[in-house]
């Protein structure tokens, strides 16, 4: 029998973490965000030079290679504001598949131990053992049912954060500093206005979907 009343929960505590403590929580997002660059952009044959999570909430992935190609653009460039975003539905469709929660928490270690590799500054080095820190503890010491609360938490929350973090965008891109729909105007001849809208809805499908996996999976 289906009980919401897990994912309805969860998903108020995510929400919690996502807008009211957004300053607190942010830089988790950035690690996906970042993530998300690297991983498409290593798929698509990019080799990662460094990343860097600053402090601010801000960051950026560097490749070796100086040309790109539109597939590789396409794939790195889209990547990192839609990464927390595909993090979490991939997450909720593991999840309602029965996948257990140890299993995707000790996945998001081993994401973010790569990551982690990658990384080339002082706040980055703190931010994400943090964040791994927090996985391990939960995977590795918590029981089963800290486990499958703190996983629904965890996706809900990238879902969330996924969306949160486009007015962010919006304003960016307004006042021109917004790289990532830059590079990818440049390379497409598309407008950034574009690529702004296609992050917002990309983001809000992917909650909406993911959202809809976890409410109506059975506990």
């Amino acid at each position: 029998m289906d009980d919401p009343g897990l994912a309805w929960t969860t998903a108020v505590l995510a929400f919690v973490a996502a807008v009211p403590l957004w300053r607190v929580t942010t830089h988790a997002i950035t690690i996906a965000h970042e993530g998300g660059h690297a991983m498409f952009g290593s798929l698509t044959g990019l080799f990662v030079k460094k990343v860097r999570v600053d402090r601010g909430g801000g960051g950026s992935t560097a490749y070796r290679q100086e040309k790109w190609s539109v597939l590789q653009t396409l794939a790195a460039g889209l990547a990192g504001y839609l990464g927390p975003s595909i993090f979490g539905l991939a997450g909720a469709w593991m999840l309602v598949r029965g996948i257990s929660p140890r299993s995707i928490l000790l996945m998001t270690l081993v994401l973010l131990a790569v990551l982690l590799v990658m990384v080339r500054n002082v706040f980055g080095f703190i931010a994400v053992p943090a964040t791994g820190a927090l996985v391990w503890t939960v995977a590795m010491r918590a029981s089963a049912d800290v486990q499958l609360v703190f996983t629904y938490i965890w996706i809900w929350f990238l879902l969330m954060g996924g969306t949160r973090q486009i007015p962010e965008l919006y304003g960016n891109w307004k006042n021109g500093g917004e790289p990532d729909t830059g590079t990818l105007a440049k390379a497409t001849g598309l407008s950034d206005a574009f690529f702004v809208a296609l992050f917002w809805l990309g983001s809000m499908v992917a909650l909406v979907y993911g959202g809809v996996l976890l409410l109506t999976n059975p506990v």
